[in-house]
């Protein structure tokens, strides 16, 4: 790469191998998967009034109920109305033959900041299978992992197993990242083997796994829970194949919002309003695929009862 000249620099920083593994898989995102999405105002008003109230009531006592969460099951149960946009897709694009792949596991992968802001993505598994109370110590456990998780022996461990994997496919590409990164000049500085010995000495348990990051059916994101003060929305959203669907929510905030009375005369109320992109690969789904989830969640979001069940 040229330099502008007469431009003074700063540094220069190699990316460590949490950015090359975020560059990686983003550029696969953008370079195979034609994505279509779309953005809508949900209405979370009644959603806020039951988690108000979920945060007094005894059947929640010492849970962590957050607004994050209880979105994470309204997205486990839009998905079970629409089972394939929870799915990975093979496609060659050589002869067009492809295949979706719709799994019964719900396993939602899941951003984290951590400690020094960087960003990892485990997934919390079998989230279909969980009320939302134990979705919260599910998210409270993942939470505890993370602390624990050296991340640089884990992607390194993850991406070790992506390189065999796309080995055992015939993906010979592979191979120059595998050289750049191990040979090259500005390849990985790996961790000592003191470390690896110390880590390794951590019971898989208390920890992530690569099968924590390689595991996941779908990816819901959460701006709203970084920047609660942020008034935004998503406008662009990776879809990380083979997956074929991803959610980006926004922070819920108070809006002025046209709605009917009770004689059907229009008024203005103030609403609290969650924006919520979705994104698609276009190759495996329409929007046909998506309305039954649509529906669903917002079914949820107005009459959230059956989300808090023993609520008081």
């Amino acid at each position: 790469m040229n330099l502008p000249k007469g431009v003074a620099v700063k540094e220069v920083i190699s990316f460590d191998v949490f950015r090359k593994a975020v560059a990686y898989k983003t550029t696969e995102s953008w370079r195979t998967v034609p994505h279509a999405a779309v953005q809508v105002d949900l209405d979370v008003t009644e959603v806020m009034g039951c988690l108000e109230k979920a945060k007094r009531d005894p059947a929640y006592a010492g849970v962590n109920v957050t607004l994050n969460t209880v979105m994470l099951k309204v997205v486990t149960e839009g998905l079970k109305a629409s089972p394939r946009m929870n799915a990975h897709l093979r496609y060659n694009p050589k002869n067009t033959v492809g295949e979706l792949i719709v799994f019964d596991d719900i396993n939602i992968a899941v951003p984290f900041l951590t400690d020094d802001s960087r960003m990892v993505t485990p997934v919390l598994k079998k989230a279909g299978e969980k009320s939302l109370r134990e979705l919260c110590l599910a998210m409270a456990d993942l939470r505890r992992r993370v602390a624990n998780t050296n991340f640089e022996l884990l992607l390194l461990e993850a991406g070790h197993r992506d390189t065999l994997e796309h080995l055992r496919r015939g993906r010979l590409g592979v191979l120059r990242r595998l050289y750049a990164n191990v040979y090259g000049p500005r390849r990985l500085s790996f961790p000592s083997k003191s470390e690896r010995r110390a880590y390794g000495q951590i019971p898989e348990k208390d920890r992530l796994t690569p099968d924590d990051l390689l595991t996941a059916t779908t990816l819901v994101t959460n701006l709203g829970s970084v920047m609660r003060e942020l008034p935004a929305r998503i406008a662009l959203l990776e879809v990380i194949p083979p997956q074929v669907a991803a959610f980006g929510l926004c922070a819920a905030r108070k809006q002025p919002v046209a709605v009917q009375d009770a004689q059907g005369k229009d008024a203005v109320a103030i609403r609290w309003i969650m924006p919520v992109t979705g994104a698609a690969d276009h190759r495996a789904l329409d929007f046909a695929e998506a309305s039954a989830f649509v529906k669903r969640v917002m079914g949820l979001c107005a009459k959230p009862d059956e989300l808090f069940p023993g609520l008081a």
